[in-house]
This record gives structure tokens, C-alpha cells and sequence, in this order.
């Protein structure tokens, strides 16, 4: 499995195209890579491979959401949802077989966010070209 995981991450290059954003660690040694997309609306989806999840970022900071759903392709995927409570414009979206679906998030070309605001749902839409 984690031969499959390290391909995906080679090739990613090849299939998907992320944009990329690098972050120096707090000691200052490590640089850590992150991977995102920005959508029409200007929400960000944000591919960490470190901890294996995505992180949705919509800076409208007034609604807390929820998230249960995204689709990979067409390909329905139930996770969970994190709010960071230091970043209320930031959620977590974790999953429960990581290696999976990060593969085929790194291979995707398109990923859709479903999203609850209290008693509304909206679908959000990123491409990856």
C-alpha cells in the first residue's frame, strides 16, 4: 500500500496539477510542502499530506459548518468534519482510509465539497486541470 501512496505522490505531477505553498516549521529546519486549489468563489481547499486530510478555508468566518460528504470524480466519500476553533474560517475534512483517498485526491481532477450551514447545504466545486 504504501508503494501505491509513494507513486501517486511522484506522479501527482503528471495527473493532477495543485498548487503548491511551502511553509518553513517552527524550529526553522524542515520545509513542508502543501498542495491547494482555489475555487471561483474564493474558498480554498488545502491537501496536507503530513497529517492526511484536507482543510476547507471559506473567509466567511460567520458560519460554522459542517462537512459529511465530498465527491472525488463522481465518487462519493463520507468524512468527518474538524473546526479549528483558533481559525473559524478553516474546517478539517478527515477520512477514515487516508492512503486511499489521498491517492485518489492527488489524481483527481475534480472535487466537490458538500457543506451544511445549520439547515442550509450548498455544494462546493473545485477543479483540478
Amino acid at each position: 500500500m504504501a508503494a501505491i501512496f509513494l507513486c501517486a505522490l511522484a506522479s501527482q505531477a503528471t495527473f493532477a496539477k495543485w498548487d503548491e505553498e511551502r511553509d518553513v516549521t517552527t524550529n526553522g529546519k524542515d520545509e513542508l510542502v502543501y498542495y491547494y486549489k482555489t475555487n471561483d468563489q474564493g474558498q480554498k481547499l488545502v491537501l496536507d499530506k503530513y497529517i492526511k486530510r484536507l482543510i476547507f478555508i471559506q473567509p466567511d468566518r460567520l458560519y460554522k459548518r459542517t462537512i459529511r460528504l465530498i465527491k472525488v470524480d463522481g465518487q462519493p466519500i463520507e468524512v468527518m468534519s474538524d473546526p479549528f476553533s483558533h481559525y473559524p474560517e478553516q474546517t478539517a475534512i478527515i477520512f477514515e482510509n487516508k492512503d486511499e483517498v489521498l491517492k485518489k485526491l492527488f489524481l483527481a481532477k475534480k472535487i466537490e465539497v458538500f457543506v451544511r450551514y445549520n439547515r442550509d447545504e450548498a455544494v462546493n466545486t473545485f477543479q483540478i486541470k
